[in-house]
């Protein structure tokens, strides 16, 4: 098991909403990674990487696909 404690803001929709990466943990080859994410309203919620998707930042070309289709 490990958890990383991340460095740089990544901003993510939750089905809760907006939220930051807090912390990764990973349990191991039986699990997936889970996420910790601090939500706009200040709640923290544990996600796995399918119930997330990261926000645009166009900073680092990171556009949805639904914007890059049209």
């Amino acid at each position: 098991m490990f958890i990383l404690e991340l460095q740089n803001r990544i901003d993510v929709i939750t089905p809760k909403g907006d939220g930051i990466i807090l912390l990764v943990t990973e349990y191991g080859t039986e699990t997936s990674k889970v996420f910790t994410v601090i939500q706009a309203n200040g709640q923290i919620w544990e996600w796995q990487p399918k119930d997330i998707k990261v926000k645009d930042n166009i900073t680092f070309n990171r556009v949805n696909d639904e914007r890059k289709a049209s």
